[in-house]
């Protein structure tokens, strides 16, 4: 697997459309100017290259809206205006008839920006609550589980940086988010004397357990917009080496978030005080991880995840803490990481 570090994908993807955007409006320009009005044919074509002007406009409008757009026709009214002042000079009913392709130009670029930030405001919206929707659905599982409560969102939030280090981005890193946030969600079908069982599990109550991630990915074929994250939560405890579970996935066959997930999983769980283990330092927790690459974990994906700065998985986990998460994952107050690893310096004082 490639992996980005240096230029995001949705830079080069903003830099890819503007190039097309600039492209045809140059190409249709060059068509326009060098298409004689004679015979009558050629005149038709002449035109018909004159309305292929609201192409890029509409092409701006959905990628970037208002300002796109008006951009778009700015730049086409510098190509355009020169074409009518030489060609058409001094011919006063054709001059307002390409005064009318000006009007056209400018009031699609107004409508389309207009309509289209409309519509996004409205699907936006209607993401948000969605997304809501879900982030209190999992909440409620993770306190299901008393010694787990925000276990979801810390390893959606740590993920999401992991995959913006590898350059994932866009559709890709928020499908990949949305995987990490329901990862347990099949959890909703084990029973809680397995669950919450404080001592080890039998052999029986294992394969119950072990069922979660299917149930799970079955669950949300029923809900919108989460095929990308039933694949994650369907193979997220898969192990690079095939040694996992439930389809014994290996290497490359495992789908990257699920891959990074492992990773985030083990990192929130020994950082974490747990029935069955006390947390470790982020140190150690990234020290353990590192020793698993090859076997349990992605070494490309584990590559990433040690180039991180300790204080930045504080950060994460403390915004997190704070109910106060964001892109750029900057902590205002101290979280539950950072108090165990002071309280663990001064006992050692």
């Amino acid at each position: 697997m490639t992996i980005h570090t240096t230029e995001p994908l949705n830079t080069r993807k903003r830099r890819i459309r503007i190039g097309v955007i600039f492209f045809a409006v140059a190409l249709i320009a060059l068509g326009h100017w060098r298409t004689p009005v004679a015979p009558h044919w050629l005149h038709g074509m002449h035109i018909l290259l004159r309305k292929s002007f609201l192409i890029p406009i509409l092409l701006a409008a959905v990628w970037y809206n208002l300002r796109g757009a008006l951009l778009a026709a700015l730049a086409i009214s510098f190509v355009f205006l020169p074409h009518v002042l030489i060609q058409w000079r001094g011919q006063v009913q054709e001059n307002a008839n390409q005064f009318g392709e000006f009007v056209t130009i400018w009031g699609s670029a107004v409508l389309a920006g207009w309509l289209v930030g409309k519509e996004k405001s409205a699907l936006g919206k209607l993401s948000q609550t969605h997304e809501g929707a879900l982030v209190a659905l999992v909440r409620a599982l993770d306190a299901r589980e008393h010694n787990t409560q925000l276990h979801s969102l810390r390893v959606r939030a740590f993920a999401e940086h992991i995959a913006k280090g590898m350059g994932i981005d866009g559709d890709a890193r928020m499908e990949l988010a949305r995987g990490a946030l329901l990862h347990d969600i099949g959890k909703i079908g084990v029973p809680d004397s397995i669950l919450l069982k404080k001592g080890p599990l039998t052999s029986g109550e294992w394969r119950i357990m072990r069922k979660h991630p299917e149930i799970g990915s079955r669950i949300l074929e029923s809900v919108p917009y989460t095929d990308e994250a039933a694949l994650v939560v369907c193979a997220h405890h898969e192990k690079y080496d095939g040694t996992g579970y439930p389809r014994g996935l290996k290497g490359d066959e495992i789908p990257v978030g699920a891959r990074i997930f492992a990773i985030v999983d083990a990192f929130d769980a020994l950082t974490s005080d747990r029935p069955y283990q006390s947390a470790v330092t982020i140190a150690e927790a990234v020290e353990t991880i590192r020793n698993d690459a090859g076997s349990h974990f992605d070494p490309n994906v584990v590559a990433v995840f040690v180039s991180v700065p300790e204080e930045k998985w504080r950060q994460i986990a403390d915004s997190i803490e704070t109910n106060d998460f964001d892109p750029t994952c900057e902590a205002r107050l101290p979280g539950p990481i950072r108090r165990r690893e002071v309280a663990r310096l001064e006992e050692s004082n």
